[in-house]
């Protein structure tokens, strides 16, 4: 991916704890420093006389996977202010990321407000898709001009592989229009738009008195594959043969299909489908219609997609 464009270099800790990473031909760069205000002035000098602006990130080793994410036009003001009042969903914060392109606020491009907020709402929302508990209060992302879209777009990949070296990230985000969406939006949407959950799990709901299995799907040629197992009167593939319940897909504009269009579909063409332990299906997201596959047919289920596809 990217990486083999930008490169990455990264240092081993100093003797106060600071890790120094960088993109080797983009623009920019990371310190990982410990909660102290001796790291932070040393990381501070070395970009120039503050203020500084950038992005920072708040990690609590001691609880795992949890990230307060925030953007600043001073870093040394915000994280010091962090530090003597922490928010109190991440008081106990004990690492921070702080990325920047190595100049002041009188040259860096991070100096410009809007392109702040569309990068901390990229975060905000790589690190859910990545399943972190994200305690940023909330984010934003702003219109942008030609310009700013393009410096964003470098950076968004840059940040991608800042984050994915330093082990802090697995899936990225890709910002084309099959994006996994976290969960919490998910729902979020369904209540938007009028439906009853009554239970809500990582892989499993009731949503509008239905059982809803939940699958974001894996990656494959033929599209994102889902599926079904299990010999149980209660397992996916049996729901699925009796056509009871949804299919849940948390990706782009949410698709929620009805089990017995899949059902349809699979025992049109496969009469032995159910009798085996596994059923795979496929979502293909074109690009004006969401196909479903099974075996060599294809169906539109355009449809089915909660929010608009077009």
């Amino acid at each position: 991916m990217q990486q083999d464009e930008y490169g990455y270099l990264s240092d081993i800790a100093n003797g106060l704890g600071i890790v120094r990473a960088r993109t080797l031909i983009g623009n920019l760069r990371l310190w990982d420093i410990p909660r102290s205000e001796q790291a932070l002035d040393i990381v501070i000098d070395e970009i120039g006389r503050s203020p500084i602006p950038g992005l920072y990130m708040l990690f609590d080793e001691r609880s795992e996977k949890k990230v307060y994410i925030g953007q600043t036009e001073s870093i040394r003001n915000r994280l010091i202010a962090h530090m003597k009042s922490p928010d109190e969903k991440i008081r106990n914060w004990t690492r921070a990321f702080i990325i920047n392109d190595a100049r002041n606020s009188a040259y860096s491009d991070f100096n410009d407000e809007n392109i702040w907020l569309v990068l901390e709402d990229f975060l905000v929302r790589l690190f859910k898709i990545n399943k972190y508990k994200v305690t940023t209060v909330s984010s934003r992302a702003p219109s942008l001009s030609s310009t700013q879209k393009t410096l964003c777009d470098v950076f968004k990949k840059e940040i991608s592989i800042l984050l994915t070296n330093k082990s802090k990230i697995a899936k990225l985000l890709t910002e084309s229009r099959d994006d996994e969406r976290y969960l919490d939006d998910t729902k979020k949407v369904l209540e938007r738009r009028g439906f009853r959950i009554d239970k809500w799990g990582s892989s499993e709901a009731t949503v509008n008195e239905a059982i809803t299995f939940i699958r974001a799907g894996s990656r494959k040629s033929k599209g994102w594959q889902v599926t079904f197992r299990g010999g149980k009167s209660d397992s996916s593939k049996s729901l699925l043969a009796a056509g009871d319940g949804f299919l849940l897909m948390p990706r782009g504009p949410i698709m929620f299909i009805p089990l017995k269009v899949i059902k349809e579909l699979v025992s049109s063409i496969d009469a032995e489908a159910f009798r085996r332990d596994t059923v795979d299906i496929f979502i293909r997201f074109d690009d004006n219609k969401i196909i479903l596959i099974y075996k060599r047919e294809e169906q539109d289920v355009t449809g089915f997609a909660i929010e608009n596809y077009s």
